[in-house]
């Protein structure tokens, strides 16, 4: 048999003290579960109802008022153009801006801006413009136009040009600095075409220079569409082309000057496009080969 189990109390020994639990408290988010769980929040739920055919007639009726709202605005008469104002015309007409908007009468909210903003960007003397709305019924002009800066001689006539080369109408050409007359038939000089503004920039530099020696002096500039710019001396033709290399190419000059005097000869002609071995007539050694042997110096010497 087996050995009855004995129970403490029986054997004559006082039990020990049951351990005391103690409830770990609940965090916040626990709390938050067992609130939205609880049978009143559920309750509390089934009790709201969204009413879905009521919301939808809603949004329905909203709609339909939207669109005949903005049909009331498209067809008002009081949203047309009624007037074009115009700011920074002086050598432009302004009449004639606003009639080139084409805008009058039009929906102020349709009108086409852009459209009417090209046609005035195509007038010579534009510089920049901007048009834009001017609520209710009127659309604003702002024009910035272009100014007089260098002078161009083509066709017996001197024209104005701005500072980047766009021939100008109706205005007197600028009286400061070079004219640069051009000797070839392209391109076609009319207002609204554009020069090489290069050759502007390097005759107004070599006007402000002056010639590297004190005789033979500058007498006047010209362009052709092979050459480039070219130097009229009281003796000859200095060929400058472009600006790549100017500093280079004015210490060639005066280089060539300065033989040219120290022989008793005029320097008729050099053409300094060719970097090291710039074409020169000196007095009446016609193609006499030139070569440049220090780049630093310029200094000439014959071959």
């Amino acid at each position: 048999m087996s050995e009855e189990r004995r129970s403490p109390e029986r054997d004559g020994i006082e039990p020990a003290d049951d351990p005391i639990v103690q409830p770990i408290p609940l965090s916040r988010g626990q709390r938050m579960i067992r609130r939205l769980t609880s049978r009143e929040h559920l309750r509390a739920l089934t009790r709201f109802r969204i009413r879905w055919p009521r919301l939808i007639f809603a949004a329905v009726v909203l709609s339909i008022a939207a669109l005949g709202v903005m049909l009331a605005l498209l067809n008002s008469p009081l949203l047309e153009v009624k007037s074009v104002s115009v700011e920074g015309a002086d050598a432009i007409s302004a009449a004639s801006v606003k009639q080139l908007t084409r805008l009058k009468g039009e929906h102020v909210m349709l009108a086409d801006l852009e459209a009417a903003q090209q046609r005035i960007a195509a007038l010579p003397m534009v510089k920049h413009v901007t048009v834009s709305r001017d609520w209710p019924s009127g659309i604003n002009v702002v024009i910035v136009e272009r100014t007089p800066w260098g002078r161009w001689r083509a066709n017996d006539t001197v024209w104005a040009i701005d500072s980047e080369g766009v021939i100008l109408e109706g205005s007197a050409p600028a009286w400061h600095g070079p004219v640069v007359t051009q000797v070839s038939a392209l391109p076609a000089i009319a207002a609204g075409a554009r020069v090489d503004i290069n050759a502007v920039h390097v005759a107004a530099e070599l006007h402000a220079r002056g010639a590297p020696l004190a005789l033979p002096s500058i007498v006047g500039y010209e362009w052709s569409f092979g050459d480039g710019l070219v130097v009229i001396t009281e003796h000859g033709r200095i060929v400058f082309g472009d600006s790549d290399g100017l500093e280079y190419k004015y210490a060639v000059w005066e280089q060539l000057e300065r033989e040219a005097h120290r022989r008793g000869e005029p320097l008729l002609f050099a053409d300094l496009r060719f970097g090291l071995r710039p074409r020169v007539e000196i007095g009446l050694n016609i193609g006499r080969d030139v070569r440049i042997h220090d780049r630093a110096t310029a200094s000439v010497s014959e071959q």
